[in-house]
């Protein structure tokens, strides 16, 4: 199968065309072509975009878990937000064929708790390919 690259998009700039409506006003309408030029068919997307490493993300999963694990002064008792969310899906557990309610804390302890765990996997996996790829030298 060959890939088909997009090398540019030129935009012309519109043509102004005059119409004459009935009631004597005129109308401007406006064409706009679009002029696409394909690059060399050998230029392939690589598959392995993401180059992801299972190594990454075992070292961002740890990365993650143990400083959510230090206890926080946010939370009630100076838990931490990893004690709080384990916590909540226990909890909700006992009641497990209802699901959570809508303004339940898990909800909040869950999207925080994913947002720092995707943030280091993300920072993680750019921080390793930069250095395999010479970014750092």
């Amino acid at each position: 199968m060959s890939a088909l690259a997009l090398n540019s998009l030129a935009l012309t700039r519109p043509a102004r065309l005059r119409a004459t409506k009935a009631n004597g006003r005129a109308a401007t309408k406006a064409r706009v072509s679009v002029v696409v030029k394909a690059a060399n068919a050998d230029l392939k997307f690589d598959d392995d975009w993401k180059k992801s490493s299972v190594a990454v993300h075992l070292a961002s999963l740890f990365g993650w878990v143990i400083p959510s694990a230090s206890p926080c002064p946010a939370f009630e008792d100076n838990a931490s937000l990893f004690a709080v969310f384990s916590e909540r899906i226990s909890a909700n557990l006992a009641n497990f064929p209802q699901g959570p309610a809508a303004d339940d804390k898990i909800w909040l302890y869950m999207l925080t708790w994913h947002m720092g765990l995707f943030a280091c996997m993300m920072f993680g996996q750019i921080g390793v390919q930069a250095r395999k790829q010479g970014y750092f030298k």
